[in-house]
């Protein structure tokens, strides 16, 4: 029989790939249509993606706290619907604060549905598995990154408008019922994390294994994953909003740019499952900088682009794809590697401020450097080194150690 738990991590693929298409790596097939048709600029149009992360990172906190409180169930139907409103209402917008308004709208959803929750179910329901789990949740991003060309496609043909408000519908017609799936914990169903079968049910009075965010805030692991969250997403989040407009700033035609985020996701699909399985096998940490360390790399290379070259373009996609697929399948299982899933969603909201931070500075930074000189040098390179400032970073984690007997691998200190 199969572990309930697959069926909630399959549940959150097919909604995290929906939003992914819309406002992860689809984002970047509706920034330059925007300005076009409506003539603000690429700082004005990423500032609202900006200003998105900032509400995402005010609530995360709390989002964090109502999990650990709320059925995951309720959560997820309220934040899809407040989600697909957002949506609507950016789809109609005819000025900037309308524009800016719907994406904290959307964005005041996609903490709960696409974010908090799913990242918290998951962690509860898996511990021996967490990282395939986790790698298997995170397989939903790549699968947007596959949707882009017919993104592109489809906003040639029809409009930004008219897809974001034909998507909007759509989440309706998918998230409604999926948010259905979620379940608080398997102890609820007589079982342990993973499946692991349990003659009675689970006291739940008593506390579970980790630490209390008190602790967690104390502890210098938890201040070392915050700022390399931040950091990476800086530079994720940039390339993937200013990945097109790049490249076509380069001469490249939207549609070659379209495919080269194809040949990333492609990579990424099977990169993110595999990271999972390594952060099950290896020491997390160490996992964790291999992933800085190949988008280190894929990032010079994606500086010296020339737009003359697709076979340079594919070289930075696979390289590129191989280092970002870590980010997401591995925070998960380092933030329950050192704090238990005793306080998880609020911890991990606190966490998440750091990751939308990186979010807010990254696309502006990338805008405003092409806004002020015409192009995108030297960005690229300055972001490399971030991710080169990350894996130093990493190697000050300290090692898992048990707190208590019973409890998860947590070490204060």
């Amino acid at each position: 029989m199969i572990f309930f738990g697959w069926f909630i991590v399959a549940a959150s693929v097919v909604l995290t790939g929906y939003n992914s298409a819309m406002f992860v790596y689809g984002l970047t097939a509706f920034i330059t249509p925007m300005t076009v048709t409506s003539g603000w600029s690429y700082t004005q149009v990423s500032l609202a993606t900006s200003i998105r992360g900032l509400e995402i990172g005010a609530l995360d906190p709390l989002a964090g706290i109502i999990v650990d409180r709320w059925p995951a169930r309720r959560l997820m139907l309220l934040g899809t619907i407040v989600f697909v409103g957002g949506v609507i209402i950016i789809s109609q917008a005819g000025n900037l604060a309308v524009f800016y308004a719907g994406f904290l709208i959307a964005g005041l959803g996609s903490s709960f549905c696409h974010n908090i929750v799913p990242m918290t179910t998951i962690a509860r329901w898996f511990k021996k598995n967490v990282g395939k789990a986790t790698g298997i949740l995170s397989m939903g991003m790549a699968v947007g990154g596959l949707c882009v060309p017919l993104m592109v496609k489809a906003i040639d043909t029809w409009g930004w408008q008219d897809v974001m408000l034909y998507m909007a519908a759509g989440g309706l017609v998918l998230g409604i019922p999926i948010s259905l799936l979620f379940r608080n914990r398997p102890e609820e169903y007589g079982m342990l994390p993973d499946g692991q079968k349990t003659e009675e049910l689970i006291d739940l009075s008593t506390p579970d294994p980790g630490v209390t965010t008190r602790e967690a805030v104390r502890m210098r692991a938890f201040w070392i994953i915050s700022v390399v969250g931040m950091l990476q997403m800086t530079v994720a989040h940039a390339v993937t909003v200013h990945m097109v407009p790049y490249l076509s700033s380069l001469g490249m035609d939207r549609s070659y740019s379209a495919i080269g985020i194809t040949i990333f996701s492609v990579v990424s699909l099977v990169m993110r499952v595999t990271y999972g399985v390594l952060a099950d096998m290896f020491p997390k940490k160490y996992v964790y900088a291999l992933s800085n360390t190949v988008m280190c790399i894929s990032l010079v290379i994606f500086g010296t682009l020339d737009g003359s070259s697709f076979a340079m373009l594919a070289l930075f996609t696979v390289i590129y794809g191989m280092g970002i697929s870590g980010a997401m399948p591995l925070r998960v299982p380092v933030t329950r590697e050192y704090f238990g899933v005793r306080s998880f969603g609020t911890i991990y909201g606190l966490l998440s401020v750091s990751t939308v931070i990186g979010g807010i500075i990254g696309a502006p930074a990338a805008a405003s450097v092409y806004d002020a000189t015409g192009s995108y040098f030297p960005i690229w390179y300055v972001f490399a080194g971030l991710n080169f400032l990350n894996v130093i970073l990493l190697m000050f984690l300290p090692p898992v150690k048990k707190i208590q007997p019973g409890l998860d691998n947590v070490i204060i200190g």
